[in-house]
């Protein structure tokens, strides 16, 4: 049976965002922020300027959208990986070093989307934010079995300690990865585990 007009029309535009975003990640990942212009990245999906000013208002929006569409297929990756019969410290710093080896590994693109960061627009900084609340929860959930086990103080308030155990994955990749620009996951891994094991304590 056809697909009726208006789902192929989502089907396309959704195909369409899909483009526009993949040959943005390309020239953000060869080039610097400020020489890559949306008519390269026109020209590279090989579709006209109008097109890609349908899907996004400008270039730093459309940085913004594929950094949280890469954040969102990371913790999916990650969390559907995370090992059930290792420590709550072993299961973050799987979660953490998965984010760091893309990180690492697409340095220039990530570069610019962390440095970028606080410049996004409302709409994204809203989307990012709430990935990270979805993503605290689901620490916190953790924490809590983990005390179940005997592993962590129960007196500790598991939310609490998700957002300290954030903010140090937060203080690795700002102050190692793009100050000091180390581009070793395993190093920045190590680091991050040396932070939670003194919080756990």
């Amino acid at each position: 049976m056809e697909q009726p007009k208006a789902n192929r029309r989502e089907v396309q535009k959704a195909e369409t965002r899909i483009l526009i975003l993949e040959s943005a990640r390309k020239l953000f990942e060869t080039q610097e922020y400020d020489r890559v212009t949306i008519r390269g990245v026109a020209a590279l999906a090989r579709i006209g300027l109008g097109t890609i000013y349908k899907h996004f208002p400008n270039k730093l929006s459309m940085l913004a959208a594929a950094f949280s569409d890469d954040l969102k297929n990371l913790y999916k990756e990650a969390m559907g990986t995370v090992p059930d019969n290792q420590s709550f410290q072993a299961q973050f710093i799987h979660i953490s070093k998965r984010f760091f080896i893309f990180y690492t590994t697409h340095y220039s693109l990530s570069r610019a989307y962390l440095s970028h960061l606080f410049f996004y627009e409302r709409e994204w900084l809203d989307e990012i934010n709430a990935f990270d609340d979805t993503y605290a929860q689901k620490l916190a959930e953790l924490i809590l079995a983990a005390q179940d086990r005997g592993e962590i103080n129960p007196e500790k308030d598991n939310h609490i300690l998700a957002l300290a155990l954030m903010s140090h994955y937060f203080f690795v990749l700002a102050n190692c990865f793009l100050r000091d620009k180390m581009t070793d996951p395993d190093q920045l891994a190590a680091l991050l585990g040396t932070l939670v094991e003194q919080t756990l304590l």
